[in-house]
């Protein structure tokens, strides 16, 4: 309008922007097998802004959103894709609005695997009757594994002191009460994921021996020697118990080893008296017992 006009200056500045440090990716354990977990997404803050100071993070779904600095997520975010997912991270100075951005990975990590673990029986063979004996612990590991890697097992009595990771249980351990229920806890030493599983102790009790008369048989060609059929004796040798087989043995080795075992029809090898050994085992513990048998060759 007039053609009048001032001068006055205007200083243009080029702020230097934040440095985007790398860190490492935020990881998470899948407690329910469903991808998802919640990351506390403050906990990266530092490793993004490393020494610099006057900085702010937040934490964004898109690379767009971040740019922008518009629609942040919440510190306690939960994955939108399961298993991973890669969000974007903008680092700004506030004094002078300047920002940089970059990206951080969410993982979630499954735990290890576990299956129904089946019974860790032993038979009463120490002190029998007493239903305590030693486990070692370690013969279970192969089974509770099951062919996974980079896992570890320790064991529990309860499921409070596996919870907590205290208390674990040095082998061999003993029971002290039958059956014992144990925790068995898996820990994936990369990730650190842990799971657990029950399992029970037992202590199946062997089969009960009871004293038998002598088997006798007639010696009818006064040699000292005669037939016997010493399955006439099993019934007395069970004595009420089912699921028991019954063996007759020459010596307490094979008896012990399960070998051996005699034939209806047997003739005996002593004169006139002769000792059998005798195993009872329990068809479905596998726990067995060993007695004797008299067998004897009576003078006609």
């Amino acid at each position: 309008t007039t053609a009048c006009y001032s001068i006055t200056t205007l200083t243009i500045e080029v702020q230097q922007n934040p440095i985007a440090n790398p860190t490492t990716p935020l990881q998470v354990c899948d407690d329910n097998a469903d991808g998802l977990g919640v990351f506390d997404l403050s906990l990266r803050d530092a490793e993004f802004v490393g020494a610099q100071a006057g900085m702010v993070v937040s934490y964004y779904a898109t690379p767009a959103d971040a740019v922008l600095g518009i629609n942040p997520l919440p510190t306690n975010y939960t994955n939108t894709f399961p298993s991973a997912q890669e969000i974007y991270v903008r680092i700004e100075n506030v004094a002078t609005g300047c920002s940089a951005t970059t990206t951080l990975q969410l993982i979630v990590n499954p735990l290890p695997l576990t299956i129904a673990v089946s019974p860790f029986e032993l038979c009463d063979d120490n002190t029998t009757g007493d239903e305590i004996e030693v486990f070692d612990l370690t013969t279970k590991d192969a089974e509770i594994l099951n062919g996974q890697v980079n896992v570890t097992v320790a064991y529990y009595e309860n499921l409070a002191d596996a919870t907590a990771g205290i208390n674990a249980i040095t082998v061999p351990f003993t029971n002290t009460i039958n059956p014992q229920p144990l925790v068995a806890v898996l820990t994936n030493t990369n990730t650190g994921c842990v799971s657990s599983v029950d399992f029970n102790l037992v202590v199946n009790s062997l089969p009960a021996v009871v004293p038998v008369p002598p088997l006798s048989v007639c010696d009818d060609d006064t040699d000292g020697f005669a037939l016997f059929d010493m399955s006439t004796m099993i019934p007395d040798l069970l004595n009420g118990q089912v699921d028991v087989n019954v063996t007759f043995h020459e010596t307490f080795a094979e008896a012990d080893a399960g070998t051996g075992a005699l034939a209806d029809g047997y003739t005996n090898t002593g004169v006139p008296n002769q000792i059998l050994f005798v195993r009872l085992d329990n068809i479905t513990t596998a726990c067995y017992s060993i007695t004797t048998l008299t067998i004897e060759v009576q003078q006609n």
